[in-house]
C-alpha cells in the first residue's frame, strides 16, 4: 500500500524519535555528563541521518537536541523522486527507575520544513551488561507514538524501538538500532561520545 509524502515524513520523525535511546542510562547516580551523538537509519522509504547532543544528570533526568535530514523516495506511475527533509527535536526525559534497569519517559516536539509539526511521547527500558573491564553493552527497548499537532494532519503514529551500543572506555558508544513503524522496519547505527563528571563536591572528573 503506497503511502502519502506526509504520513511517510511522520513515520520518518517517529522512527528517528524511537531509536534516540536514554543517553543517561551511561550514567551512575550522582554523575552528570555532556554528550554528542549522530545515527544513520536506513528506512523503507528512504534513509536519515541524524546529529545531536545533551546533557544527562545519572538517575535524574536528559535534555537533548537533535537534527535530522531524511531522504524519502515518492513514487509515482512513471517513475520516482527522492525528497529531502530537514527536521529539529528537543526532548526531554525523566528517570523513573534507576537500579537493575533504567525506565525513563519522554517527552518531545520535532518541526520539520515539510510534514506537520509533531508532538512525540515515549518511554525506554534498558540495562548494562558487563563484558569487560573496559567494554559494557546497553540494550535499550523503547516505544514511541508521535502526535501531529495540526488538525486533519492524520492520526497519532506508533514505532517501537532497540538501540543495542556498547560502551568503549566509558566515554564512547558504537552499535546498531533497529525500529518498527505502521509496518515499516527501519535499522541502522548510532555513535556518540560522553563527557562526564561527578556532582559531588569532593568528586573526581569522569575523565
Amino acid at each position: 500500500m503506497k503511502r502519502s509524502f506526509a504520513l511517510a515524513v511522520f513515520v520518518t520523525l517517529v522512527l528517528s524519535f524511537s531509536n534516540v535511546f536514554s543517553q543517561g542510562i551511561f550514567l551512575e547516580k550522582g554523575e552528570a555528563g555532556f554528550f554528542a551523538n549522530g545515527g544513520y537509519s536506513s528506512l523503507e522509504s528512504g534513509y536519515a541521518t541524524s546529529f545531536g547532543g545533551g546533557f544527562a544528570l545519572g538517575g535524574v533526568m536528559e535534555l537533548g537536541f537533535s537534527s535530522t535530514t531524511s531522504t524519502i523516495e515518492l513514487d509515482n506511475y512513471y517513475y520516482s523522486d527522492d525528497v529531502e527533509v530537514n527536521s529539529k527535536t528537543i526532548s526531554l526525559g525523566i528517570v523513573l527507575l534507576k537500579k537493575k534497569a533504567q525506565l525513563e519517559v519522554n517527552v518531545g516536539y520535532s518541526t520539520s520544513d515539510m510534514g506537520p509539526d509533531v508532538l512525540l511521547l515515549g518511554f525506554n527500558v534498558g540495562s548494562e551488561i558487563k563484558l569487560h573491564q573496559q567494554l559494557s553493552w546497553y540494550p535499550v527497548f523503547s516505544f514511541a507514538v508521535g502526535i501531529p499537532t495540526e488538525e486533519d494532519s492524520g492520526n497519532p503514529v506508533t514505532a517501537l524501538g532497540l538501540s543495542a551500543p556498547i560502551l568503549i572506555a566509558e566515554h564512547a558508544y558504537l552499535g546498531p538500532t533497529f525500529a518498527l513503524s505502521e509496518g515499516d522496519f527501519s535499522w541502522g547505527v548510532t555513535a556518540g561520545i560522553i563527557i562526564s563528571f561527578n556532582t559531588a563536591s569532593n568528586g573526581d572528573s569522569g575523565w
